[in-house]
């Protein structure tokens, strides 16, 4: 059985306990002024208390009567907790009022629905402000229903008035009952707040461990945010590096090429020489713009101007003619049409590949294929350059595997007889495709 458990039914058995202890007290002091005014003794009774009791009929009705509207706004109190402060204020108004009714009712011979009153405010009650409040409220409220206090100036019967015309066995036989009761009301109230406290000081254990807990991931998450945010631009300053990278290193190339050419022209073919010229001018204005779009991180600007298969037909024709490369390009995939970030990666191994390939090569022959079979398009890139017998990844060949790994692709090469280089990449064919 849970705690909650437990705290209601012992609630339930207080209700219960001072329901008859109300009904046994209102009852006693009924029977005792009927038989009074049976025995023809009312005058002597008004003499010894010096008051005017209410009527029996009154007493019992007004006192079960301010009990049971007790009992009712205490279980609206609990079928409406957290509906607002001012609600509940005016309930617990509600509650000390008809407290106040019900012991006036019985002369101030029981003050245990004090108690009651009291278990009922404190389960709802948080923090200190509102706890001193109840406080003040239950010190005001046993001042008022206690009857050594205050009994005599509101005009109440004692007790020990009422169980007068009993037999001495039969008084003490009623002082012990009503004793009992009290007592029975103590041991409850007290028993019902051991386990409110206790619950109450769980439920903090509780937040108490849920906010280290919090805390401790609030920690974990500011950590992983660096982390990432160090993982992101170390991510963006590779990208960068990689995107000028296979710029600028095709660029120079191409330049470097074509300037070689034209020292050599220079005497031969003056014209030529100055086409030449104006073709590397081209080239390099082009190289710049791209190494704009890159720090801006965009995709290649001959892509943004033409198709894929137009843009490596120009970028290798330029090669081709600056660095007087025999390029030869077999393309069996019509259109050659993907999304752009494949695009890119199938752009930058071409120009990569192809300037390496002249650059630590000195190729003057290459051959670049681009197939396809099921979702895999194949991009190779043989050179018939110098070779390379021990291959030692440099910046391009790392780029390169960067770039298809980021789709899910791979790069694989060899240096006999000399270079060649393929590249997998898992194409998301589409309708575009397919059309």
């Amino acid at each position: 059985m849970s705690r909650e458990n437990v705290i209601t039914k012992l609630q339930i058995g207080i209700y219960l306990l001072n329901f008859v202890a109300v009904c046994l007290v209102a009852g006693i002091m009924t029977y005792s002024l009927r038989e009074i005014v049976e025995v023809m003794d009312a005058r002597n009774f008004l003499k010894a208390v010096q008051v005017r009791p209410w009527r029996p009929g009154t007493i019992l009705f007004t006192s079960v009567t301010c009990y049971l509207m007790l009992m009712v706004l205490s279980g609206i109190s609990q079928l409406w907790e957290g509906r607002g402060k001012w609600v509940r204020s005016m309930i617990m108004v509600g509650e000390i009022g008809f407290c106040i009714g019900t012991t006036f009712a019985l002369n101030m011979n029981y003050d245990g629905l004090v108690l009651l009153v009291v278990a009922d405010m404190i389960r709802g009650q948080k923090g200190g402000k509102q706890k001193l409040i109840l406080l003040l409220a239950v010190t005001g409220l046993y001042t008022i229903t206690d009857y050594n206090l205050l009994g005599r100036y509101f005009g109440m019967v004692p007790w020990d008035s009422f169980i007068s015309y009993f037999s001495v066995s039969t008084q003490a036989l009623l002082r012990g009952t009503r004793s009992i009761f009290v007592s029975m009301n103590l041991v409850l109230f007290i028993l019902y707040m051991v386990l409110l406290i206790q619950g109450e000081h769980r439920e903090k254990e509780r937040i108490r461990f849920l906010n280290a807990q919090l805390e401790s991931a609030n920690l974990k998450l500011k950590a992983y945010a660096a982390e990432a945010e160090k993982n992101a631009e170390t991510r963006e300053r590779n990208r960068l590096a990689r995107e000028i990278h296979d710029t600028l290193g095709h660029v120079l190339t191409g330049i470097i090429a074509g300037i070689d050419a034209c020292i050599t022209l220079i005497d031969i073919s003056p014209e030529e020489t100055r086409k030449r010229l104006v073709k590397i001018g081209d080239v390099t204005r082009q190289g710049i713009t791209d190494v704009r779009r890159s720090v801006s991180k965009l995709r290649p600007d001959v892509l943004e101007k033409m198709e894929l298969e137009k843009a490596l037909t120009q970028m290798l024709d330029d090669l081709s003619h600056n660095a007087k490369a025999e390029i030869g390009f077999d393309n069996q995939v019509h259109p050659l049409k993907f999304h752009e970030d494949e695009e890119d990666v199938v752009y930058r191994v071409i120009q990569e590949a192809t300037t390496n390939s002249i650059r630590h090569g000195h190729a003057e022959k290459i051959h670049i294929s681009i197939h396809k079979k099921d979702q895999w398009l194949t991009i190779t890139v043989k050179d018939y350059g110098k070779g390379c017998e021990i291959i030692e990844k440099g910046f391009g060949l790392r780029h390169m595997e960067e770039r298809l790994k980021i789709l899910g692709g791979s790069l694989e090469y060899e240096g006999h007889d000399g270079f060649l280089i393929t590249a997998k990449i898992p194409i998301r064919w589409g309708e575009e495709y397919d059309s």
